[in-house]
Formats: C-alpha cells, sequence, structure tokens
C-alpha cells in the first residue's frame, strides 16, 4: 500500500504540473490571461490558492521572459555582425567588409558564449531592425559601385545567410571549449570523491 503524500506535497506537484502546461502556452497569451481563464485553470488545480495560482503563473512568464532574451542574445552577433560589414563596406570597399565582418562575427560569437547580461540585451536587441534597412544601403552603394542587380542578391543573400552559418562554425571550438570543461569538472568531482 502506497503511503498518503502530505498536502504540502500534493499541492507542490499540482503547482508543478500546471508549470507544465502553462509554459508550453504562448508569452502572450501567459500574459494577457483572461480571469475566466485563470478560473478555469484554478478549477482545474484545485489545491492550488489564488496567491499560488498568480505565483506559478509569474514564475512561468519570468522564465519564458528569459528563455527568450537568452535566444536573442545569441542572434545579437549577427546583427552586430551585418552592420559592422555593411558600414565597412560603404566607408571603405566590399573586401575589408568582408574581412572586418568576419572577424566580428568571431568575436562576438565567442563572447556570447560565456557572457550574458539582460540589461545590455535590452539595449541591443533592437539592432534586428536596423539591418533590413542596412540591407538596403547594401543594395544601393553595391549598385553605386557597379555591381549589377544579380551580384547585389546575392551579396546580401550570402551577407544574410552567411553570417547565420559562420556563426554557427564560429560556435564550435567555445562549445568544445565549454563542454571539456565541464566534463573535466566531472572528472575532477569524481576523483575526489574516491
Amino acid at each position: 500500500m502506497r503511503p498518503k503524500t502530505p498536502k504540502s506535497d500534493a499541492r507542490t506537484e499540482m503547482g508543478r504540473n500546471l508549470a507544465r502546461k502553462l509554459y508550453d502556452e504562448k508569452l502572450n497569451k501567459l500574459v494577457h490571461m483572461s480571469e475566466t481563464e485563470k478560473a478555469r485553470l484554478m478549477a482545474e488545480y484545485p489545491k492550488l490558492g489564488a496567491a499560488e495560482f498568480n505565483n506559478v503563473l509569474e514564475q512561468v512568464i519570468a522564465a519564458r521572459r528569459y528563455q527568450q532574451e537568452r535566444i536573442g542574445w545569441q542572434a545579437v552577433p549577427h546583427d552586430v555582425t551585418v552592420l559592422v560589414f555593411i558600414a565597412v563596406t560603404y566607408l571603405v570597399n566590399l573586401r575589408m567588409g568582408v574581412i572586418v565582418g568576419i572577424g566580428t562575427l568571431v568575436l562576438l560569437e565567442s563572447l556570447f558564449q560565456f557572457y550574458f547580461d539582460r540589461r545590455l540585451y535590452q539595449y541591443l536587441s533592437p539592432l534586428v531592425w536596423l539591418t533590413y534597412p542596412a540591407y538596403a544601403l547594401l543594395a544601393y552603394v553595391l549598385y553605386l559601385r557597379g555591381y549589377t542587380l544579380v551580384w547585389i542578391a546575392i551579396a546580401i543573400a550570402l551577407t544574410w545567410g552567411g553570417a547565420f552559418l559562420l556563426g554557427i562554425v564560429a560556435r564550435l571550438p567555445v562549445r568544445f571549449i565549454m563542454e571539456a570543461k565541464a566534463k573535466g569538472a566531472e572528472d575532477a568531482a569524481r576523483l575526489k570523491q574516491n
């Protein structure tokens, strides 16, 4: 016969189940949840009071926002690289833009793997909206320099897609270093226990 679970354990488990269910919802739906939806969910999880329900909802919203910021943080190197590449291409030439762009991408991908700052992300996240007019500027600059429309389209496609692909490649060494460091820490802890 299974022992009875204490009331607090049952409420904790119900809170976890609610959090799992809410985590699958869209963030916008969670933030703007109607009172009828809240009442329906509270009826589905009767052992949770209103304060506990609201606490779980707030925690899920905070976790989803943090997850979105972490994902967005990994896109910042791409956006900065595109802007730097286009600025250097505009000021100097295409070849120098490619060289500086690749260097910027490798440097930023390495840094952004190790470091995350939510306050800094708030200022850097709007850069994605600057990349779209920057692509138009690149097309205009290349057109003025005598490139044909086909080569301009190829340059824009390579700028957009190439920064993503090179970013993935630039992350690999850092990821290998982080995995090796974690494995080394595990091995050292295991040796210490023995």
